[in-house]
């Protein structure tokens, strides 16, 4: 391409700019002079000058001056727009000032000149993964692996790319290849293990850690990740002591802290557990998770306001926490405060529309406040995402029968027996709406199967008290009032209630 003497002159002063010390010309104002004198074309720019661009470029990347860098390799593709390295260059700059969609652009042109570019298809790879494309980051490794042969560090790569988009399969694959060039590539044995995690391979991923560890004996994370499969097995002495470890080894790695807690508590050493996720704040006080799991921990104690406090906190470091949200709205509904309950359960169905879990414990607060067509609207959209959920059924029936409607009571609570045939209140309630109905045979029997479930259910034996009263079985009316005063429970206020209905009839 040729340019003007005047725009080559300019050009030999921007260079000088970077080499020498004392120039005042900016270099906005000297591309200004260039765009404008740009259809003045006669003079050849030659090699040297392109090598004295790039050259130019480089230092300023060198001394970490990278708006400078791209304005000279703005100039250097406007003169030489065929240059495959000038675009891998500026794509590699803008990617430092994390402009990763331009850099996309930029390596994609070098590769449209320069098919063989190896980097350039990396750094793509790498730039779409920064990004969170990691469907458009798997091809431009294929591509380094084609074109540079078999590399664990690539293969690892794509791994993690499969990982992140939870094909484990396609990463175990890939790690495996990884591990065969290189079996002393720890962390390709510690991510094979987690996707062993993922696939609820526990054991294997505790074999992989632990070759991991062997490896590389200070290899923290891989105690860490240990100790994790451990707890997924439910041993928790295990996991405890591949936490000792892991923080012997570097006693600053809050997240070992915080999952020891998880272990202790899982063991109900609660103190313990609330130590460690004190140190794991102190020493991460920005990692929600902590706040979390410590919450989870009061909540055990039902210490319900400490609970709501830490649920509080993990939501000021993670505003869409939908599980904090979650167990605030449970904690404040075992403090009757059903509408902050309500609140809170509603913001995470904002963020989980298809959360049915939610739905149903936010039926709870409705009904806890009497708003049961509400209580019924939820649970119904609950049965519509998951329906297995049994204890949806049985809450509806009560929320029918709050109402008075025994007929969609009865086929609930069918539902849920069939569902689970000992689901115990399903059986009570049905006895009762039974009752109701008048089919006192039925409703005994129901209540029969409450006891043979649960012996402990005292309630049972007055309802078959009222049922036998109504079928004028004396003998058994006497038989479970009985079974009330042994189990110590005051009768008086039940007899009475038995001698009106025995009067009515």
């Amino acid at each position: 391409m040729k340019l003007s003497t005047f725009i080559l002159f300019t050009l030999i002063v921007i260079l000088s700019c970077i080499t020498f010390v004392g120039c005042s010309s900016s270099i906005d104002s000297i591309e200004s002079e260039i765009i404008e004198n740009a259809d003045d074309i006669d003079i050849v720019i030659d090699e040297a000058t392109i090598n004295r661009l790039f050259l130019s470029a480089q230092n300023f990347i060198d001394q970490g001056e990278l708006n400078n860098a791209a304005e000279i390799l703005d100039h250097l593709i406007l003169i030489s727009p065929d240059d495959p390295d000038a675009y891998y260059k500026r794509a590699n700059v803008k990617r430092g000032l994390g402009l990763l969609e331009e850099s996309i652009g930029d390596y994609s042109r070098a590769i449209g000149l320069d098919p063989g570019l190896i980097d350039a298809y990396l750094r793509r790879a790498v730039s779409h993964a920064n990004l969170g494309r990691f469907s458009d980051a798997i091809p431009d490794f294929d591509k380094v692996i084609e074109l540079g042969g078999p590399d664990a560090a690539m293969y690892r790569n794509r791994g993690l790319a499969y990982y992140e988009l939870n094909l484990w399969h396609d990463a175990i694959e890939d790690f495996n290849s990884a591990i065969e060039i290189d079996p002393n590539l720890a962390v390709a044995f510690n991510d094979r293990g987690l996707a062993f995690v993922k696939l609820g391979q526990y054991n294997k991923a505790i074999e992989d850690f632990e070759t991991a560890i062997l490896v590389d004996p200070n290899f923290v994370i891989a105690y860490d990740n240990k100790g994790n499969a451990w707890q997924a097995l439910g041993n928790f002495y295990f996991a405890i002591d591949d936490y000792d470890k892991a923080l012997e080894i570097d006693p600053s790695y809050a997240p070992s802290y915080n999952n020891r807690g998880n272990a202790y508590r899982g063991l109900r050493y609660y103190e313990e557990a609330l130590r460690d996720y004190a140190t794991a704040i102190q020493i991460s006080p920005r990692n929600a998770s902590s706040y979390f799991n410590r919450g989870v921990a009061y909540g055990l104690l039902e210490e319900w306001e400490k609970a709501i406090d830490d649920y509080s906190l993990a939501i000021i470091q993670d505003a869409i926490y939908a599980d904090a949200y979650y167990n605030r709205g449970g904690a404040y509904g075992n403090l009757a405060n059903y509408d902050e309950a309500i609140k809170d359960l509603t913001t995470v169905l904002i963020l989980q529309p298809r959360r049915a879990e939610a739905m149903h414990s936010r039926s709870l607060a409705y009904l806890k406040l009497g708003q049961i067509q509400s209580a019924i609207s939820d649970l119904t959209d609950a049965i519509a995402i998951d329906p297995n959920l049994t204890i949806a059924y049985g809450d509806r029936a009560a929320g029918y029968m709050r109402l008075e409607d025994y007929d969609q009571a009865i086929i609930d609570l069918e539902k849920a027996i069939g569902l689970d045939a000992n689901y115990t209140d399903a059986y009570l309630n049905r006895g009762i709406v039974l009752y109701q109905l008048r089919q006192y045979s039925e409703a005994i029997e129901d209540y029969g199967q409450v006891l043979l479930l649960d012996p402990e259910r005292i309630e049972a034996y007055a309802h078959l008290a009222r049922a036998y009263t109504m079928i004028e079985d004396q003998d058994k009316v006497m038989e479970n009032i009985q079974q009330l005063i042994d189990k110590g429970v005051d009768v008086t206020e039940l007899s009475s209630e038995l001698l009106n209905l025995s009067e009515s009839q």
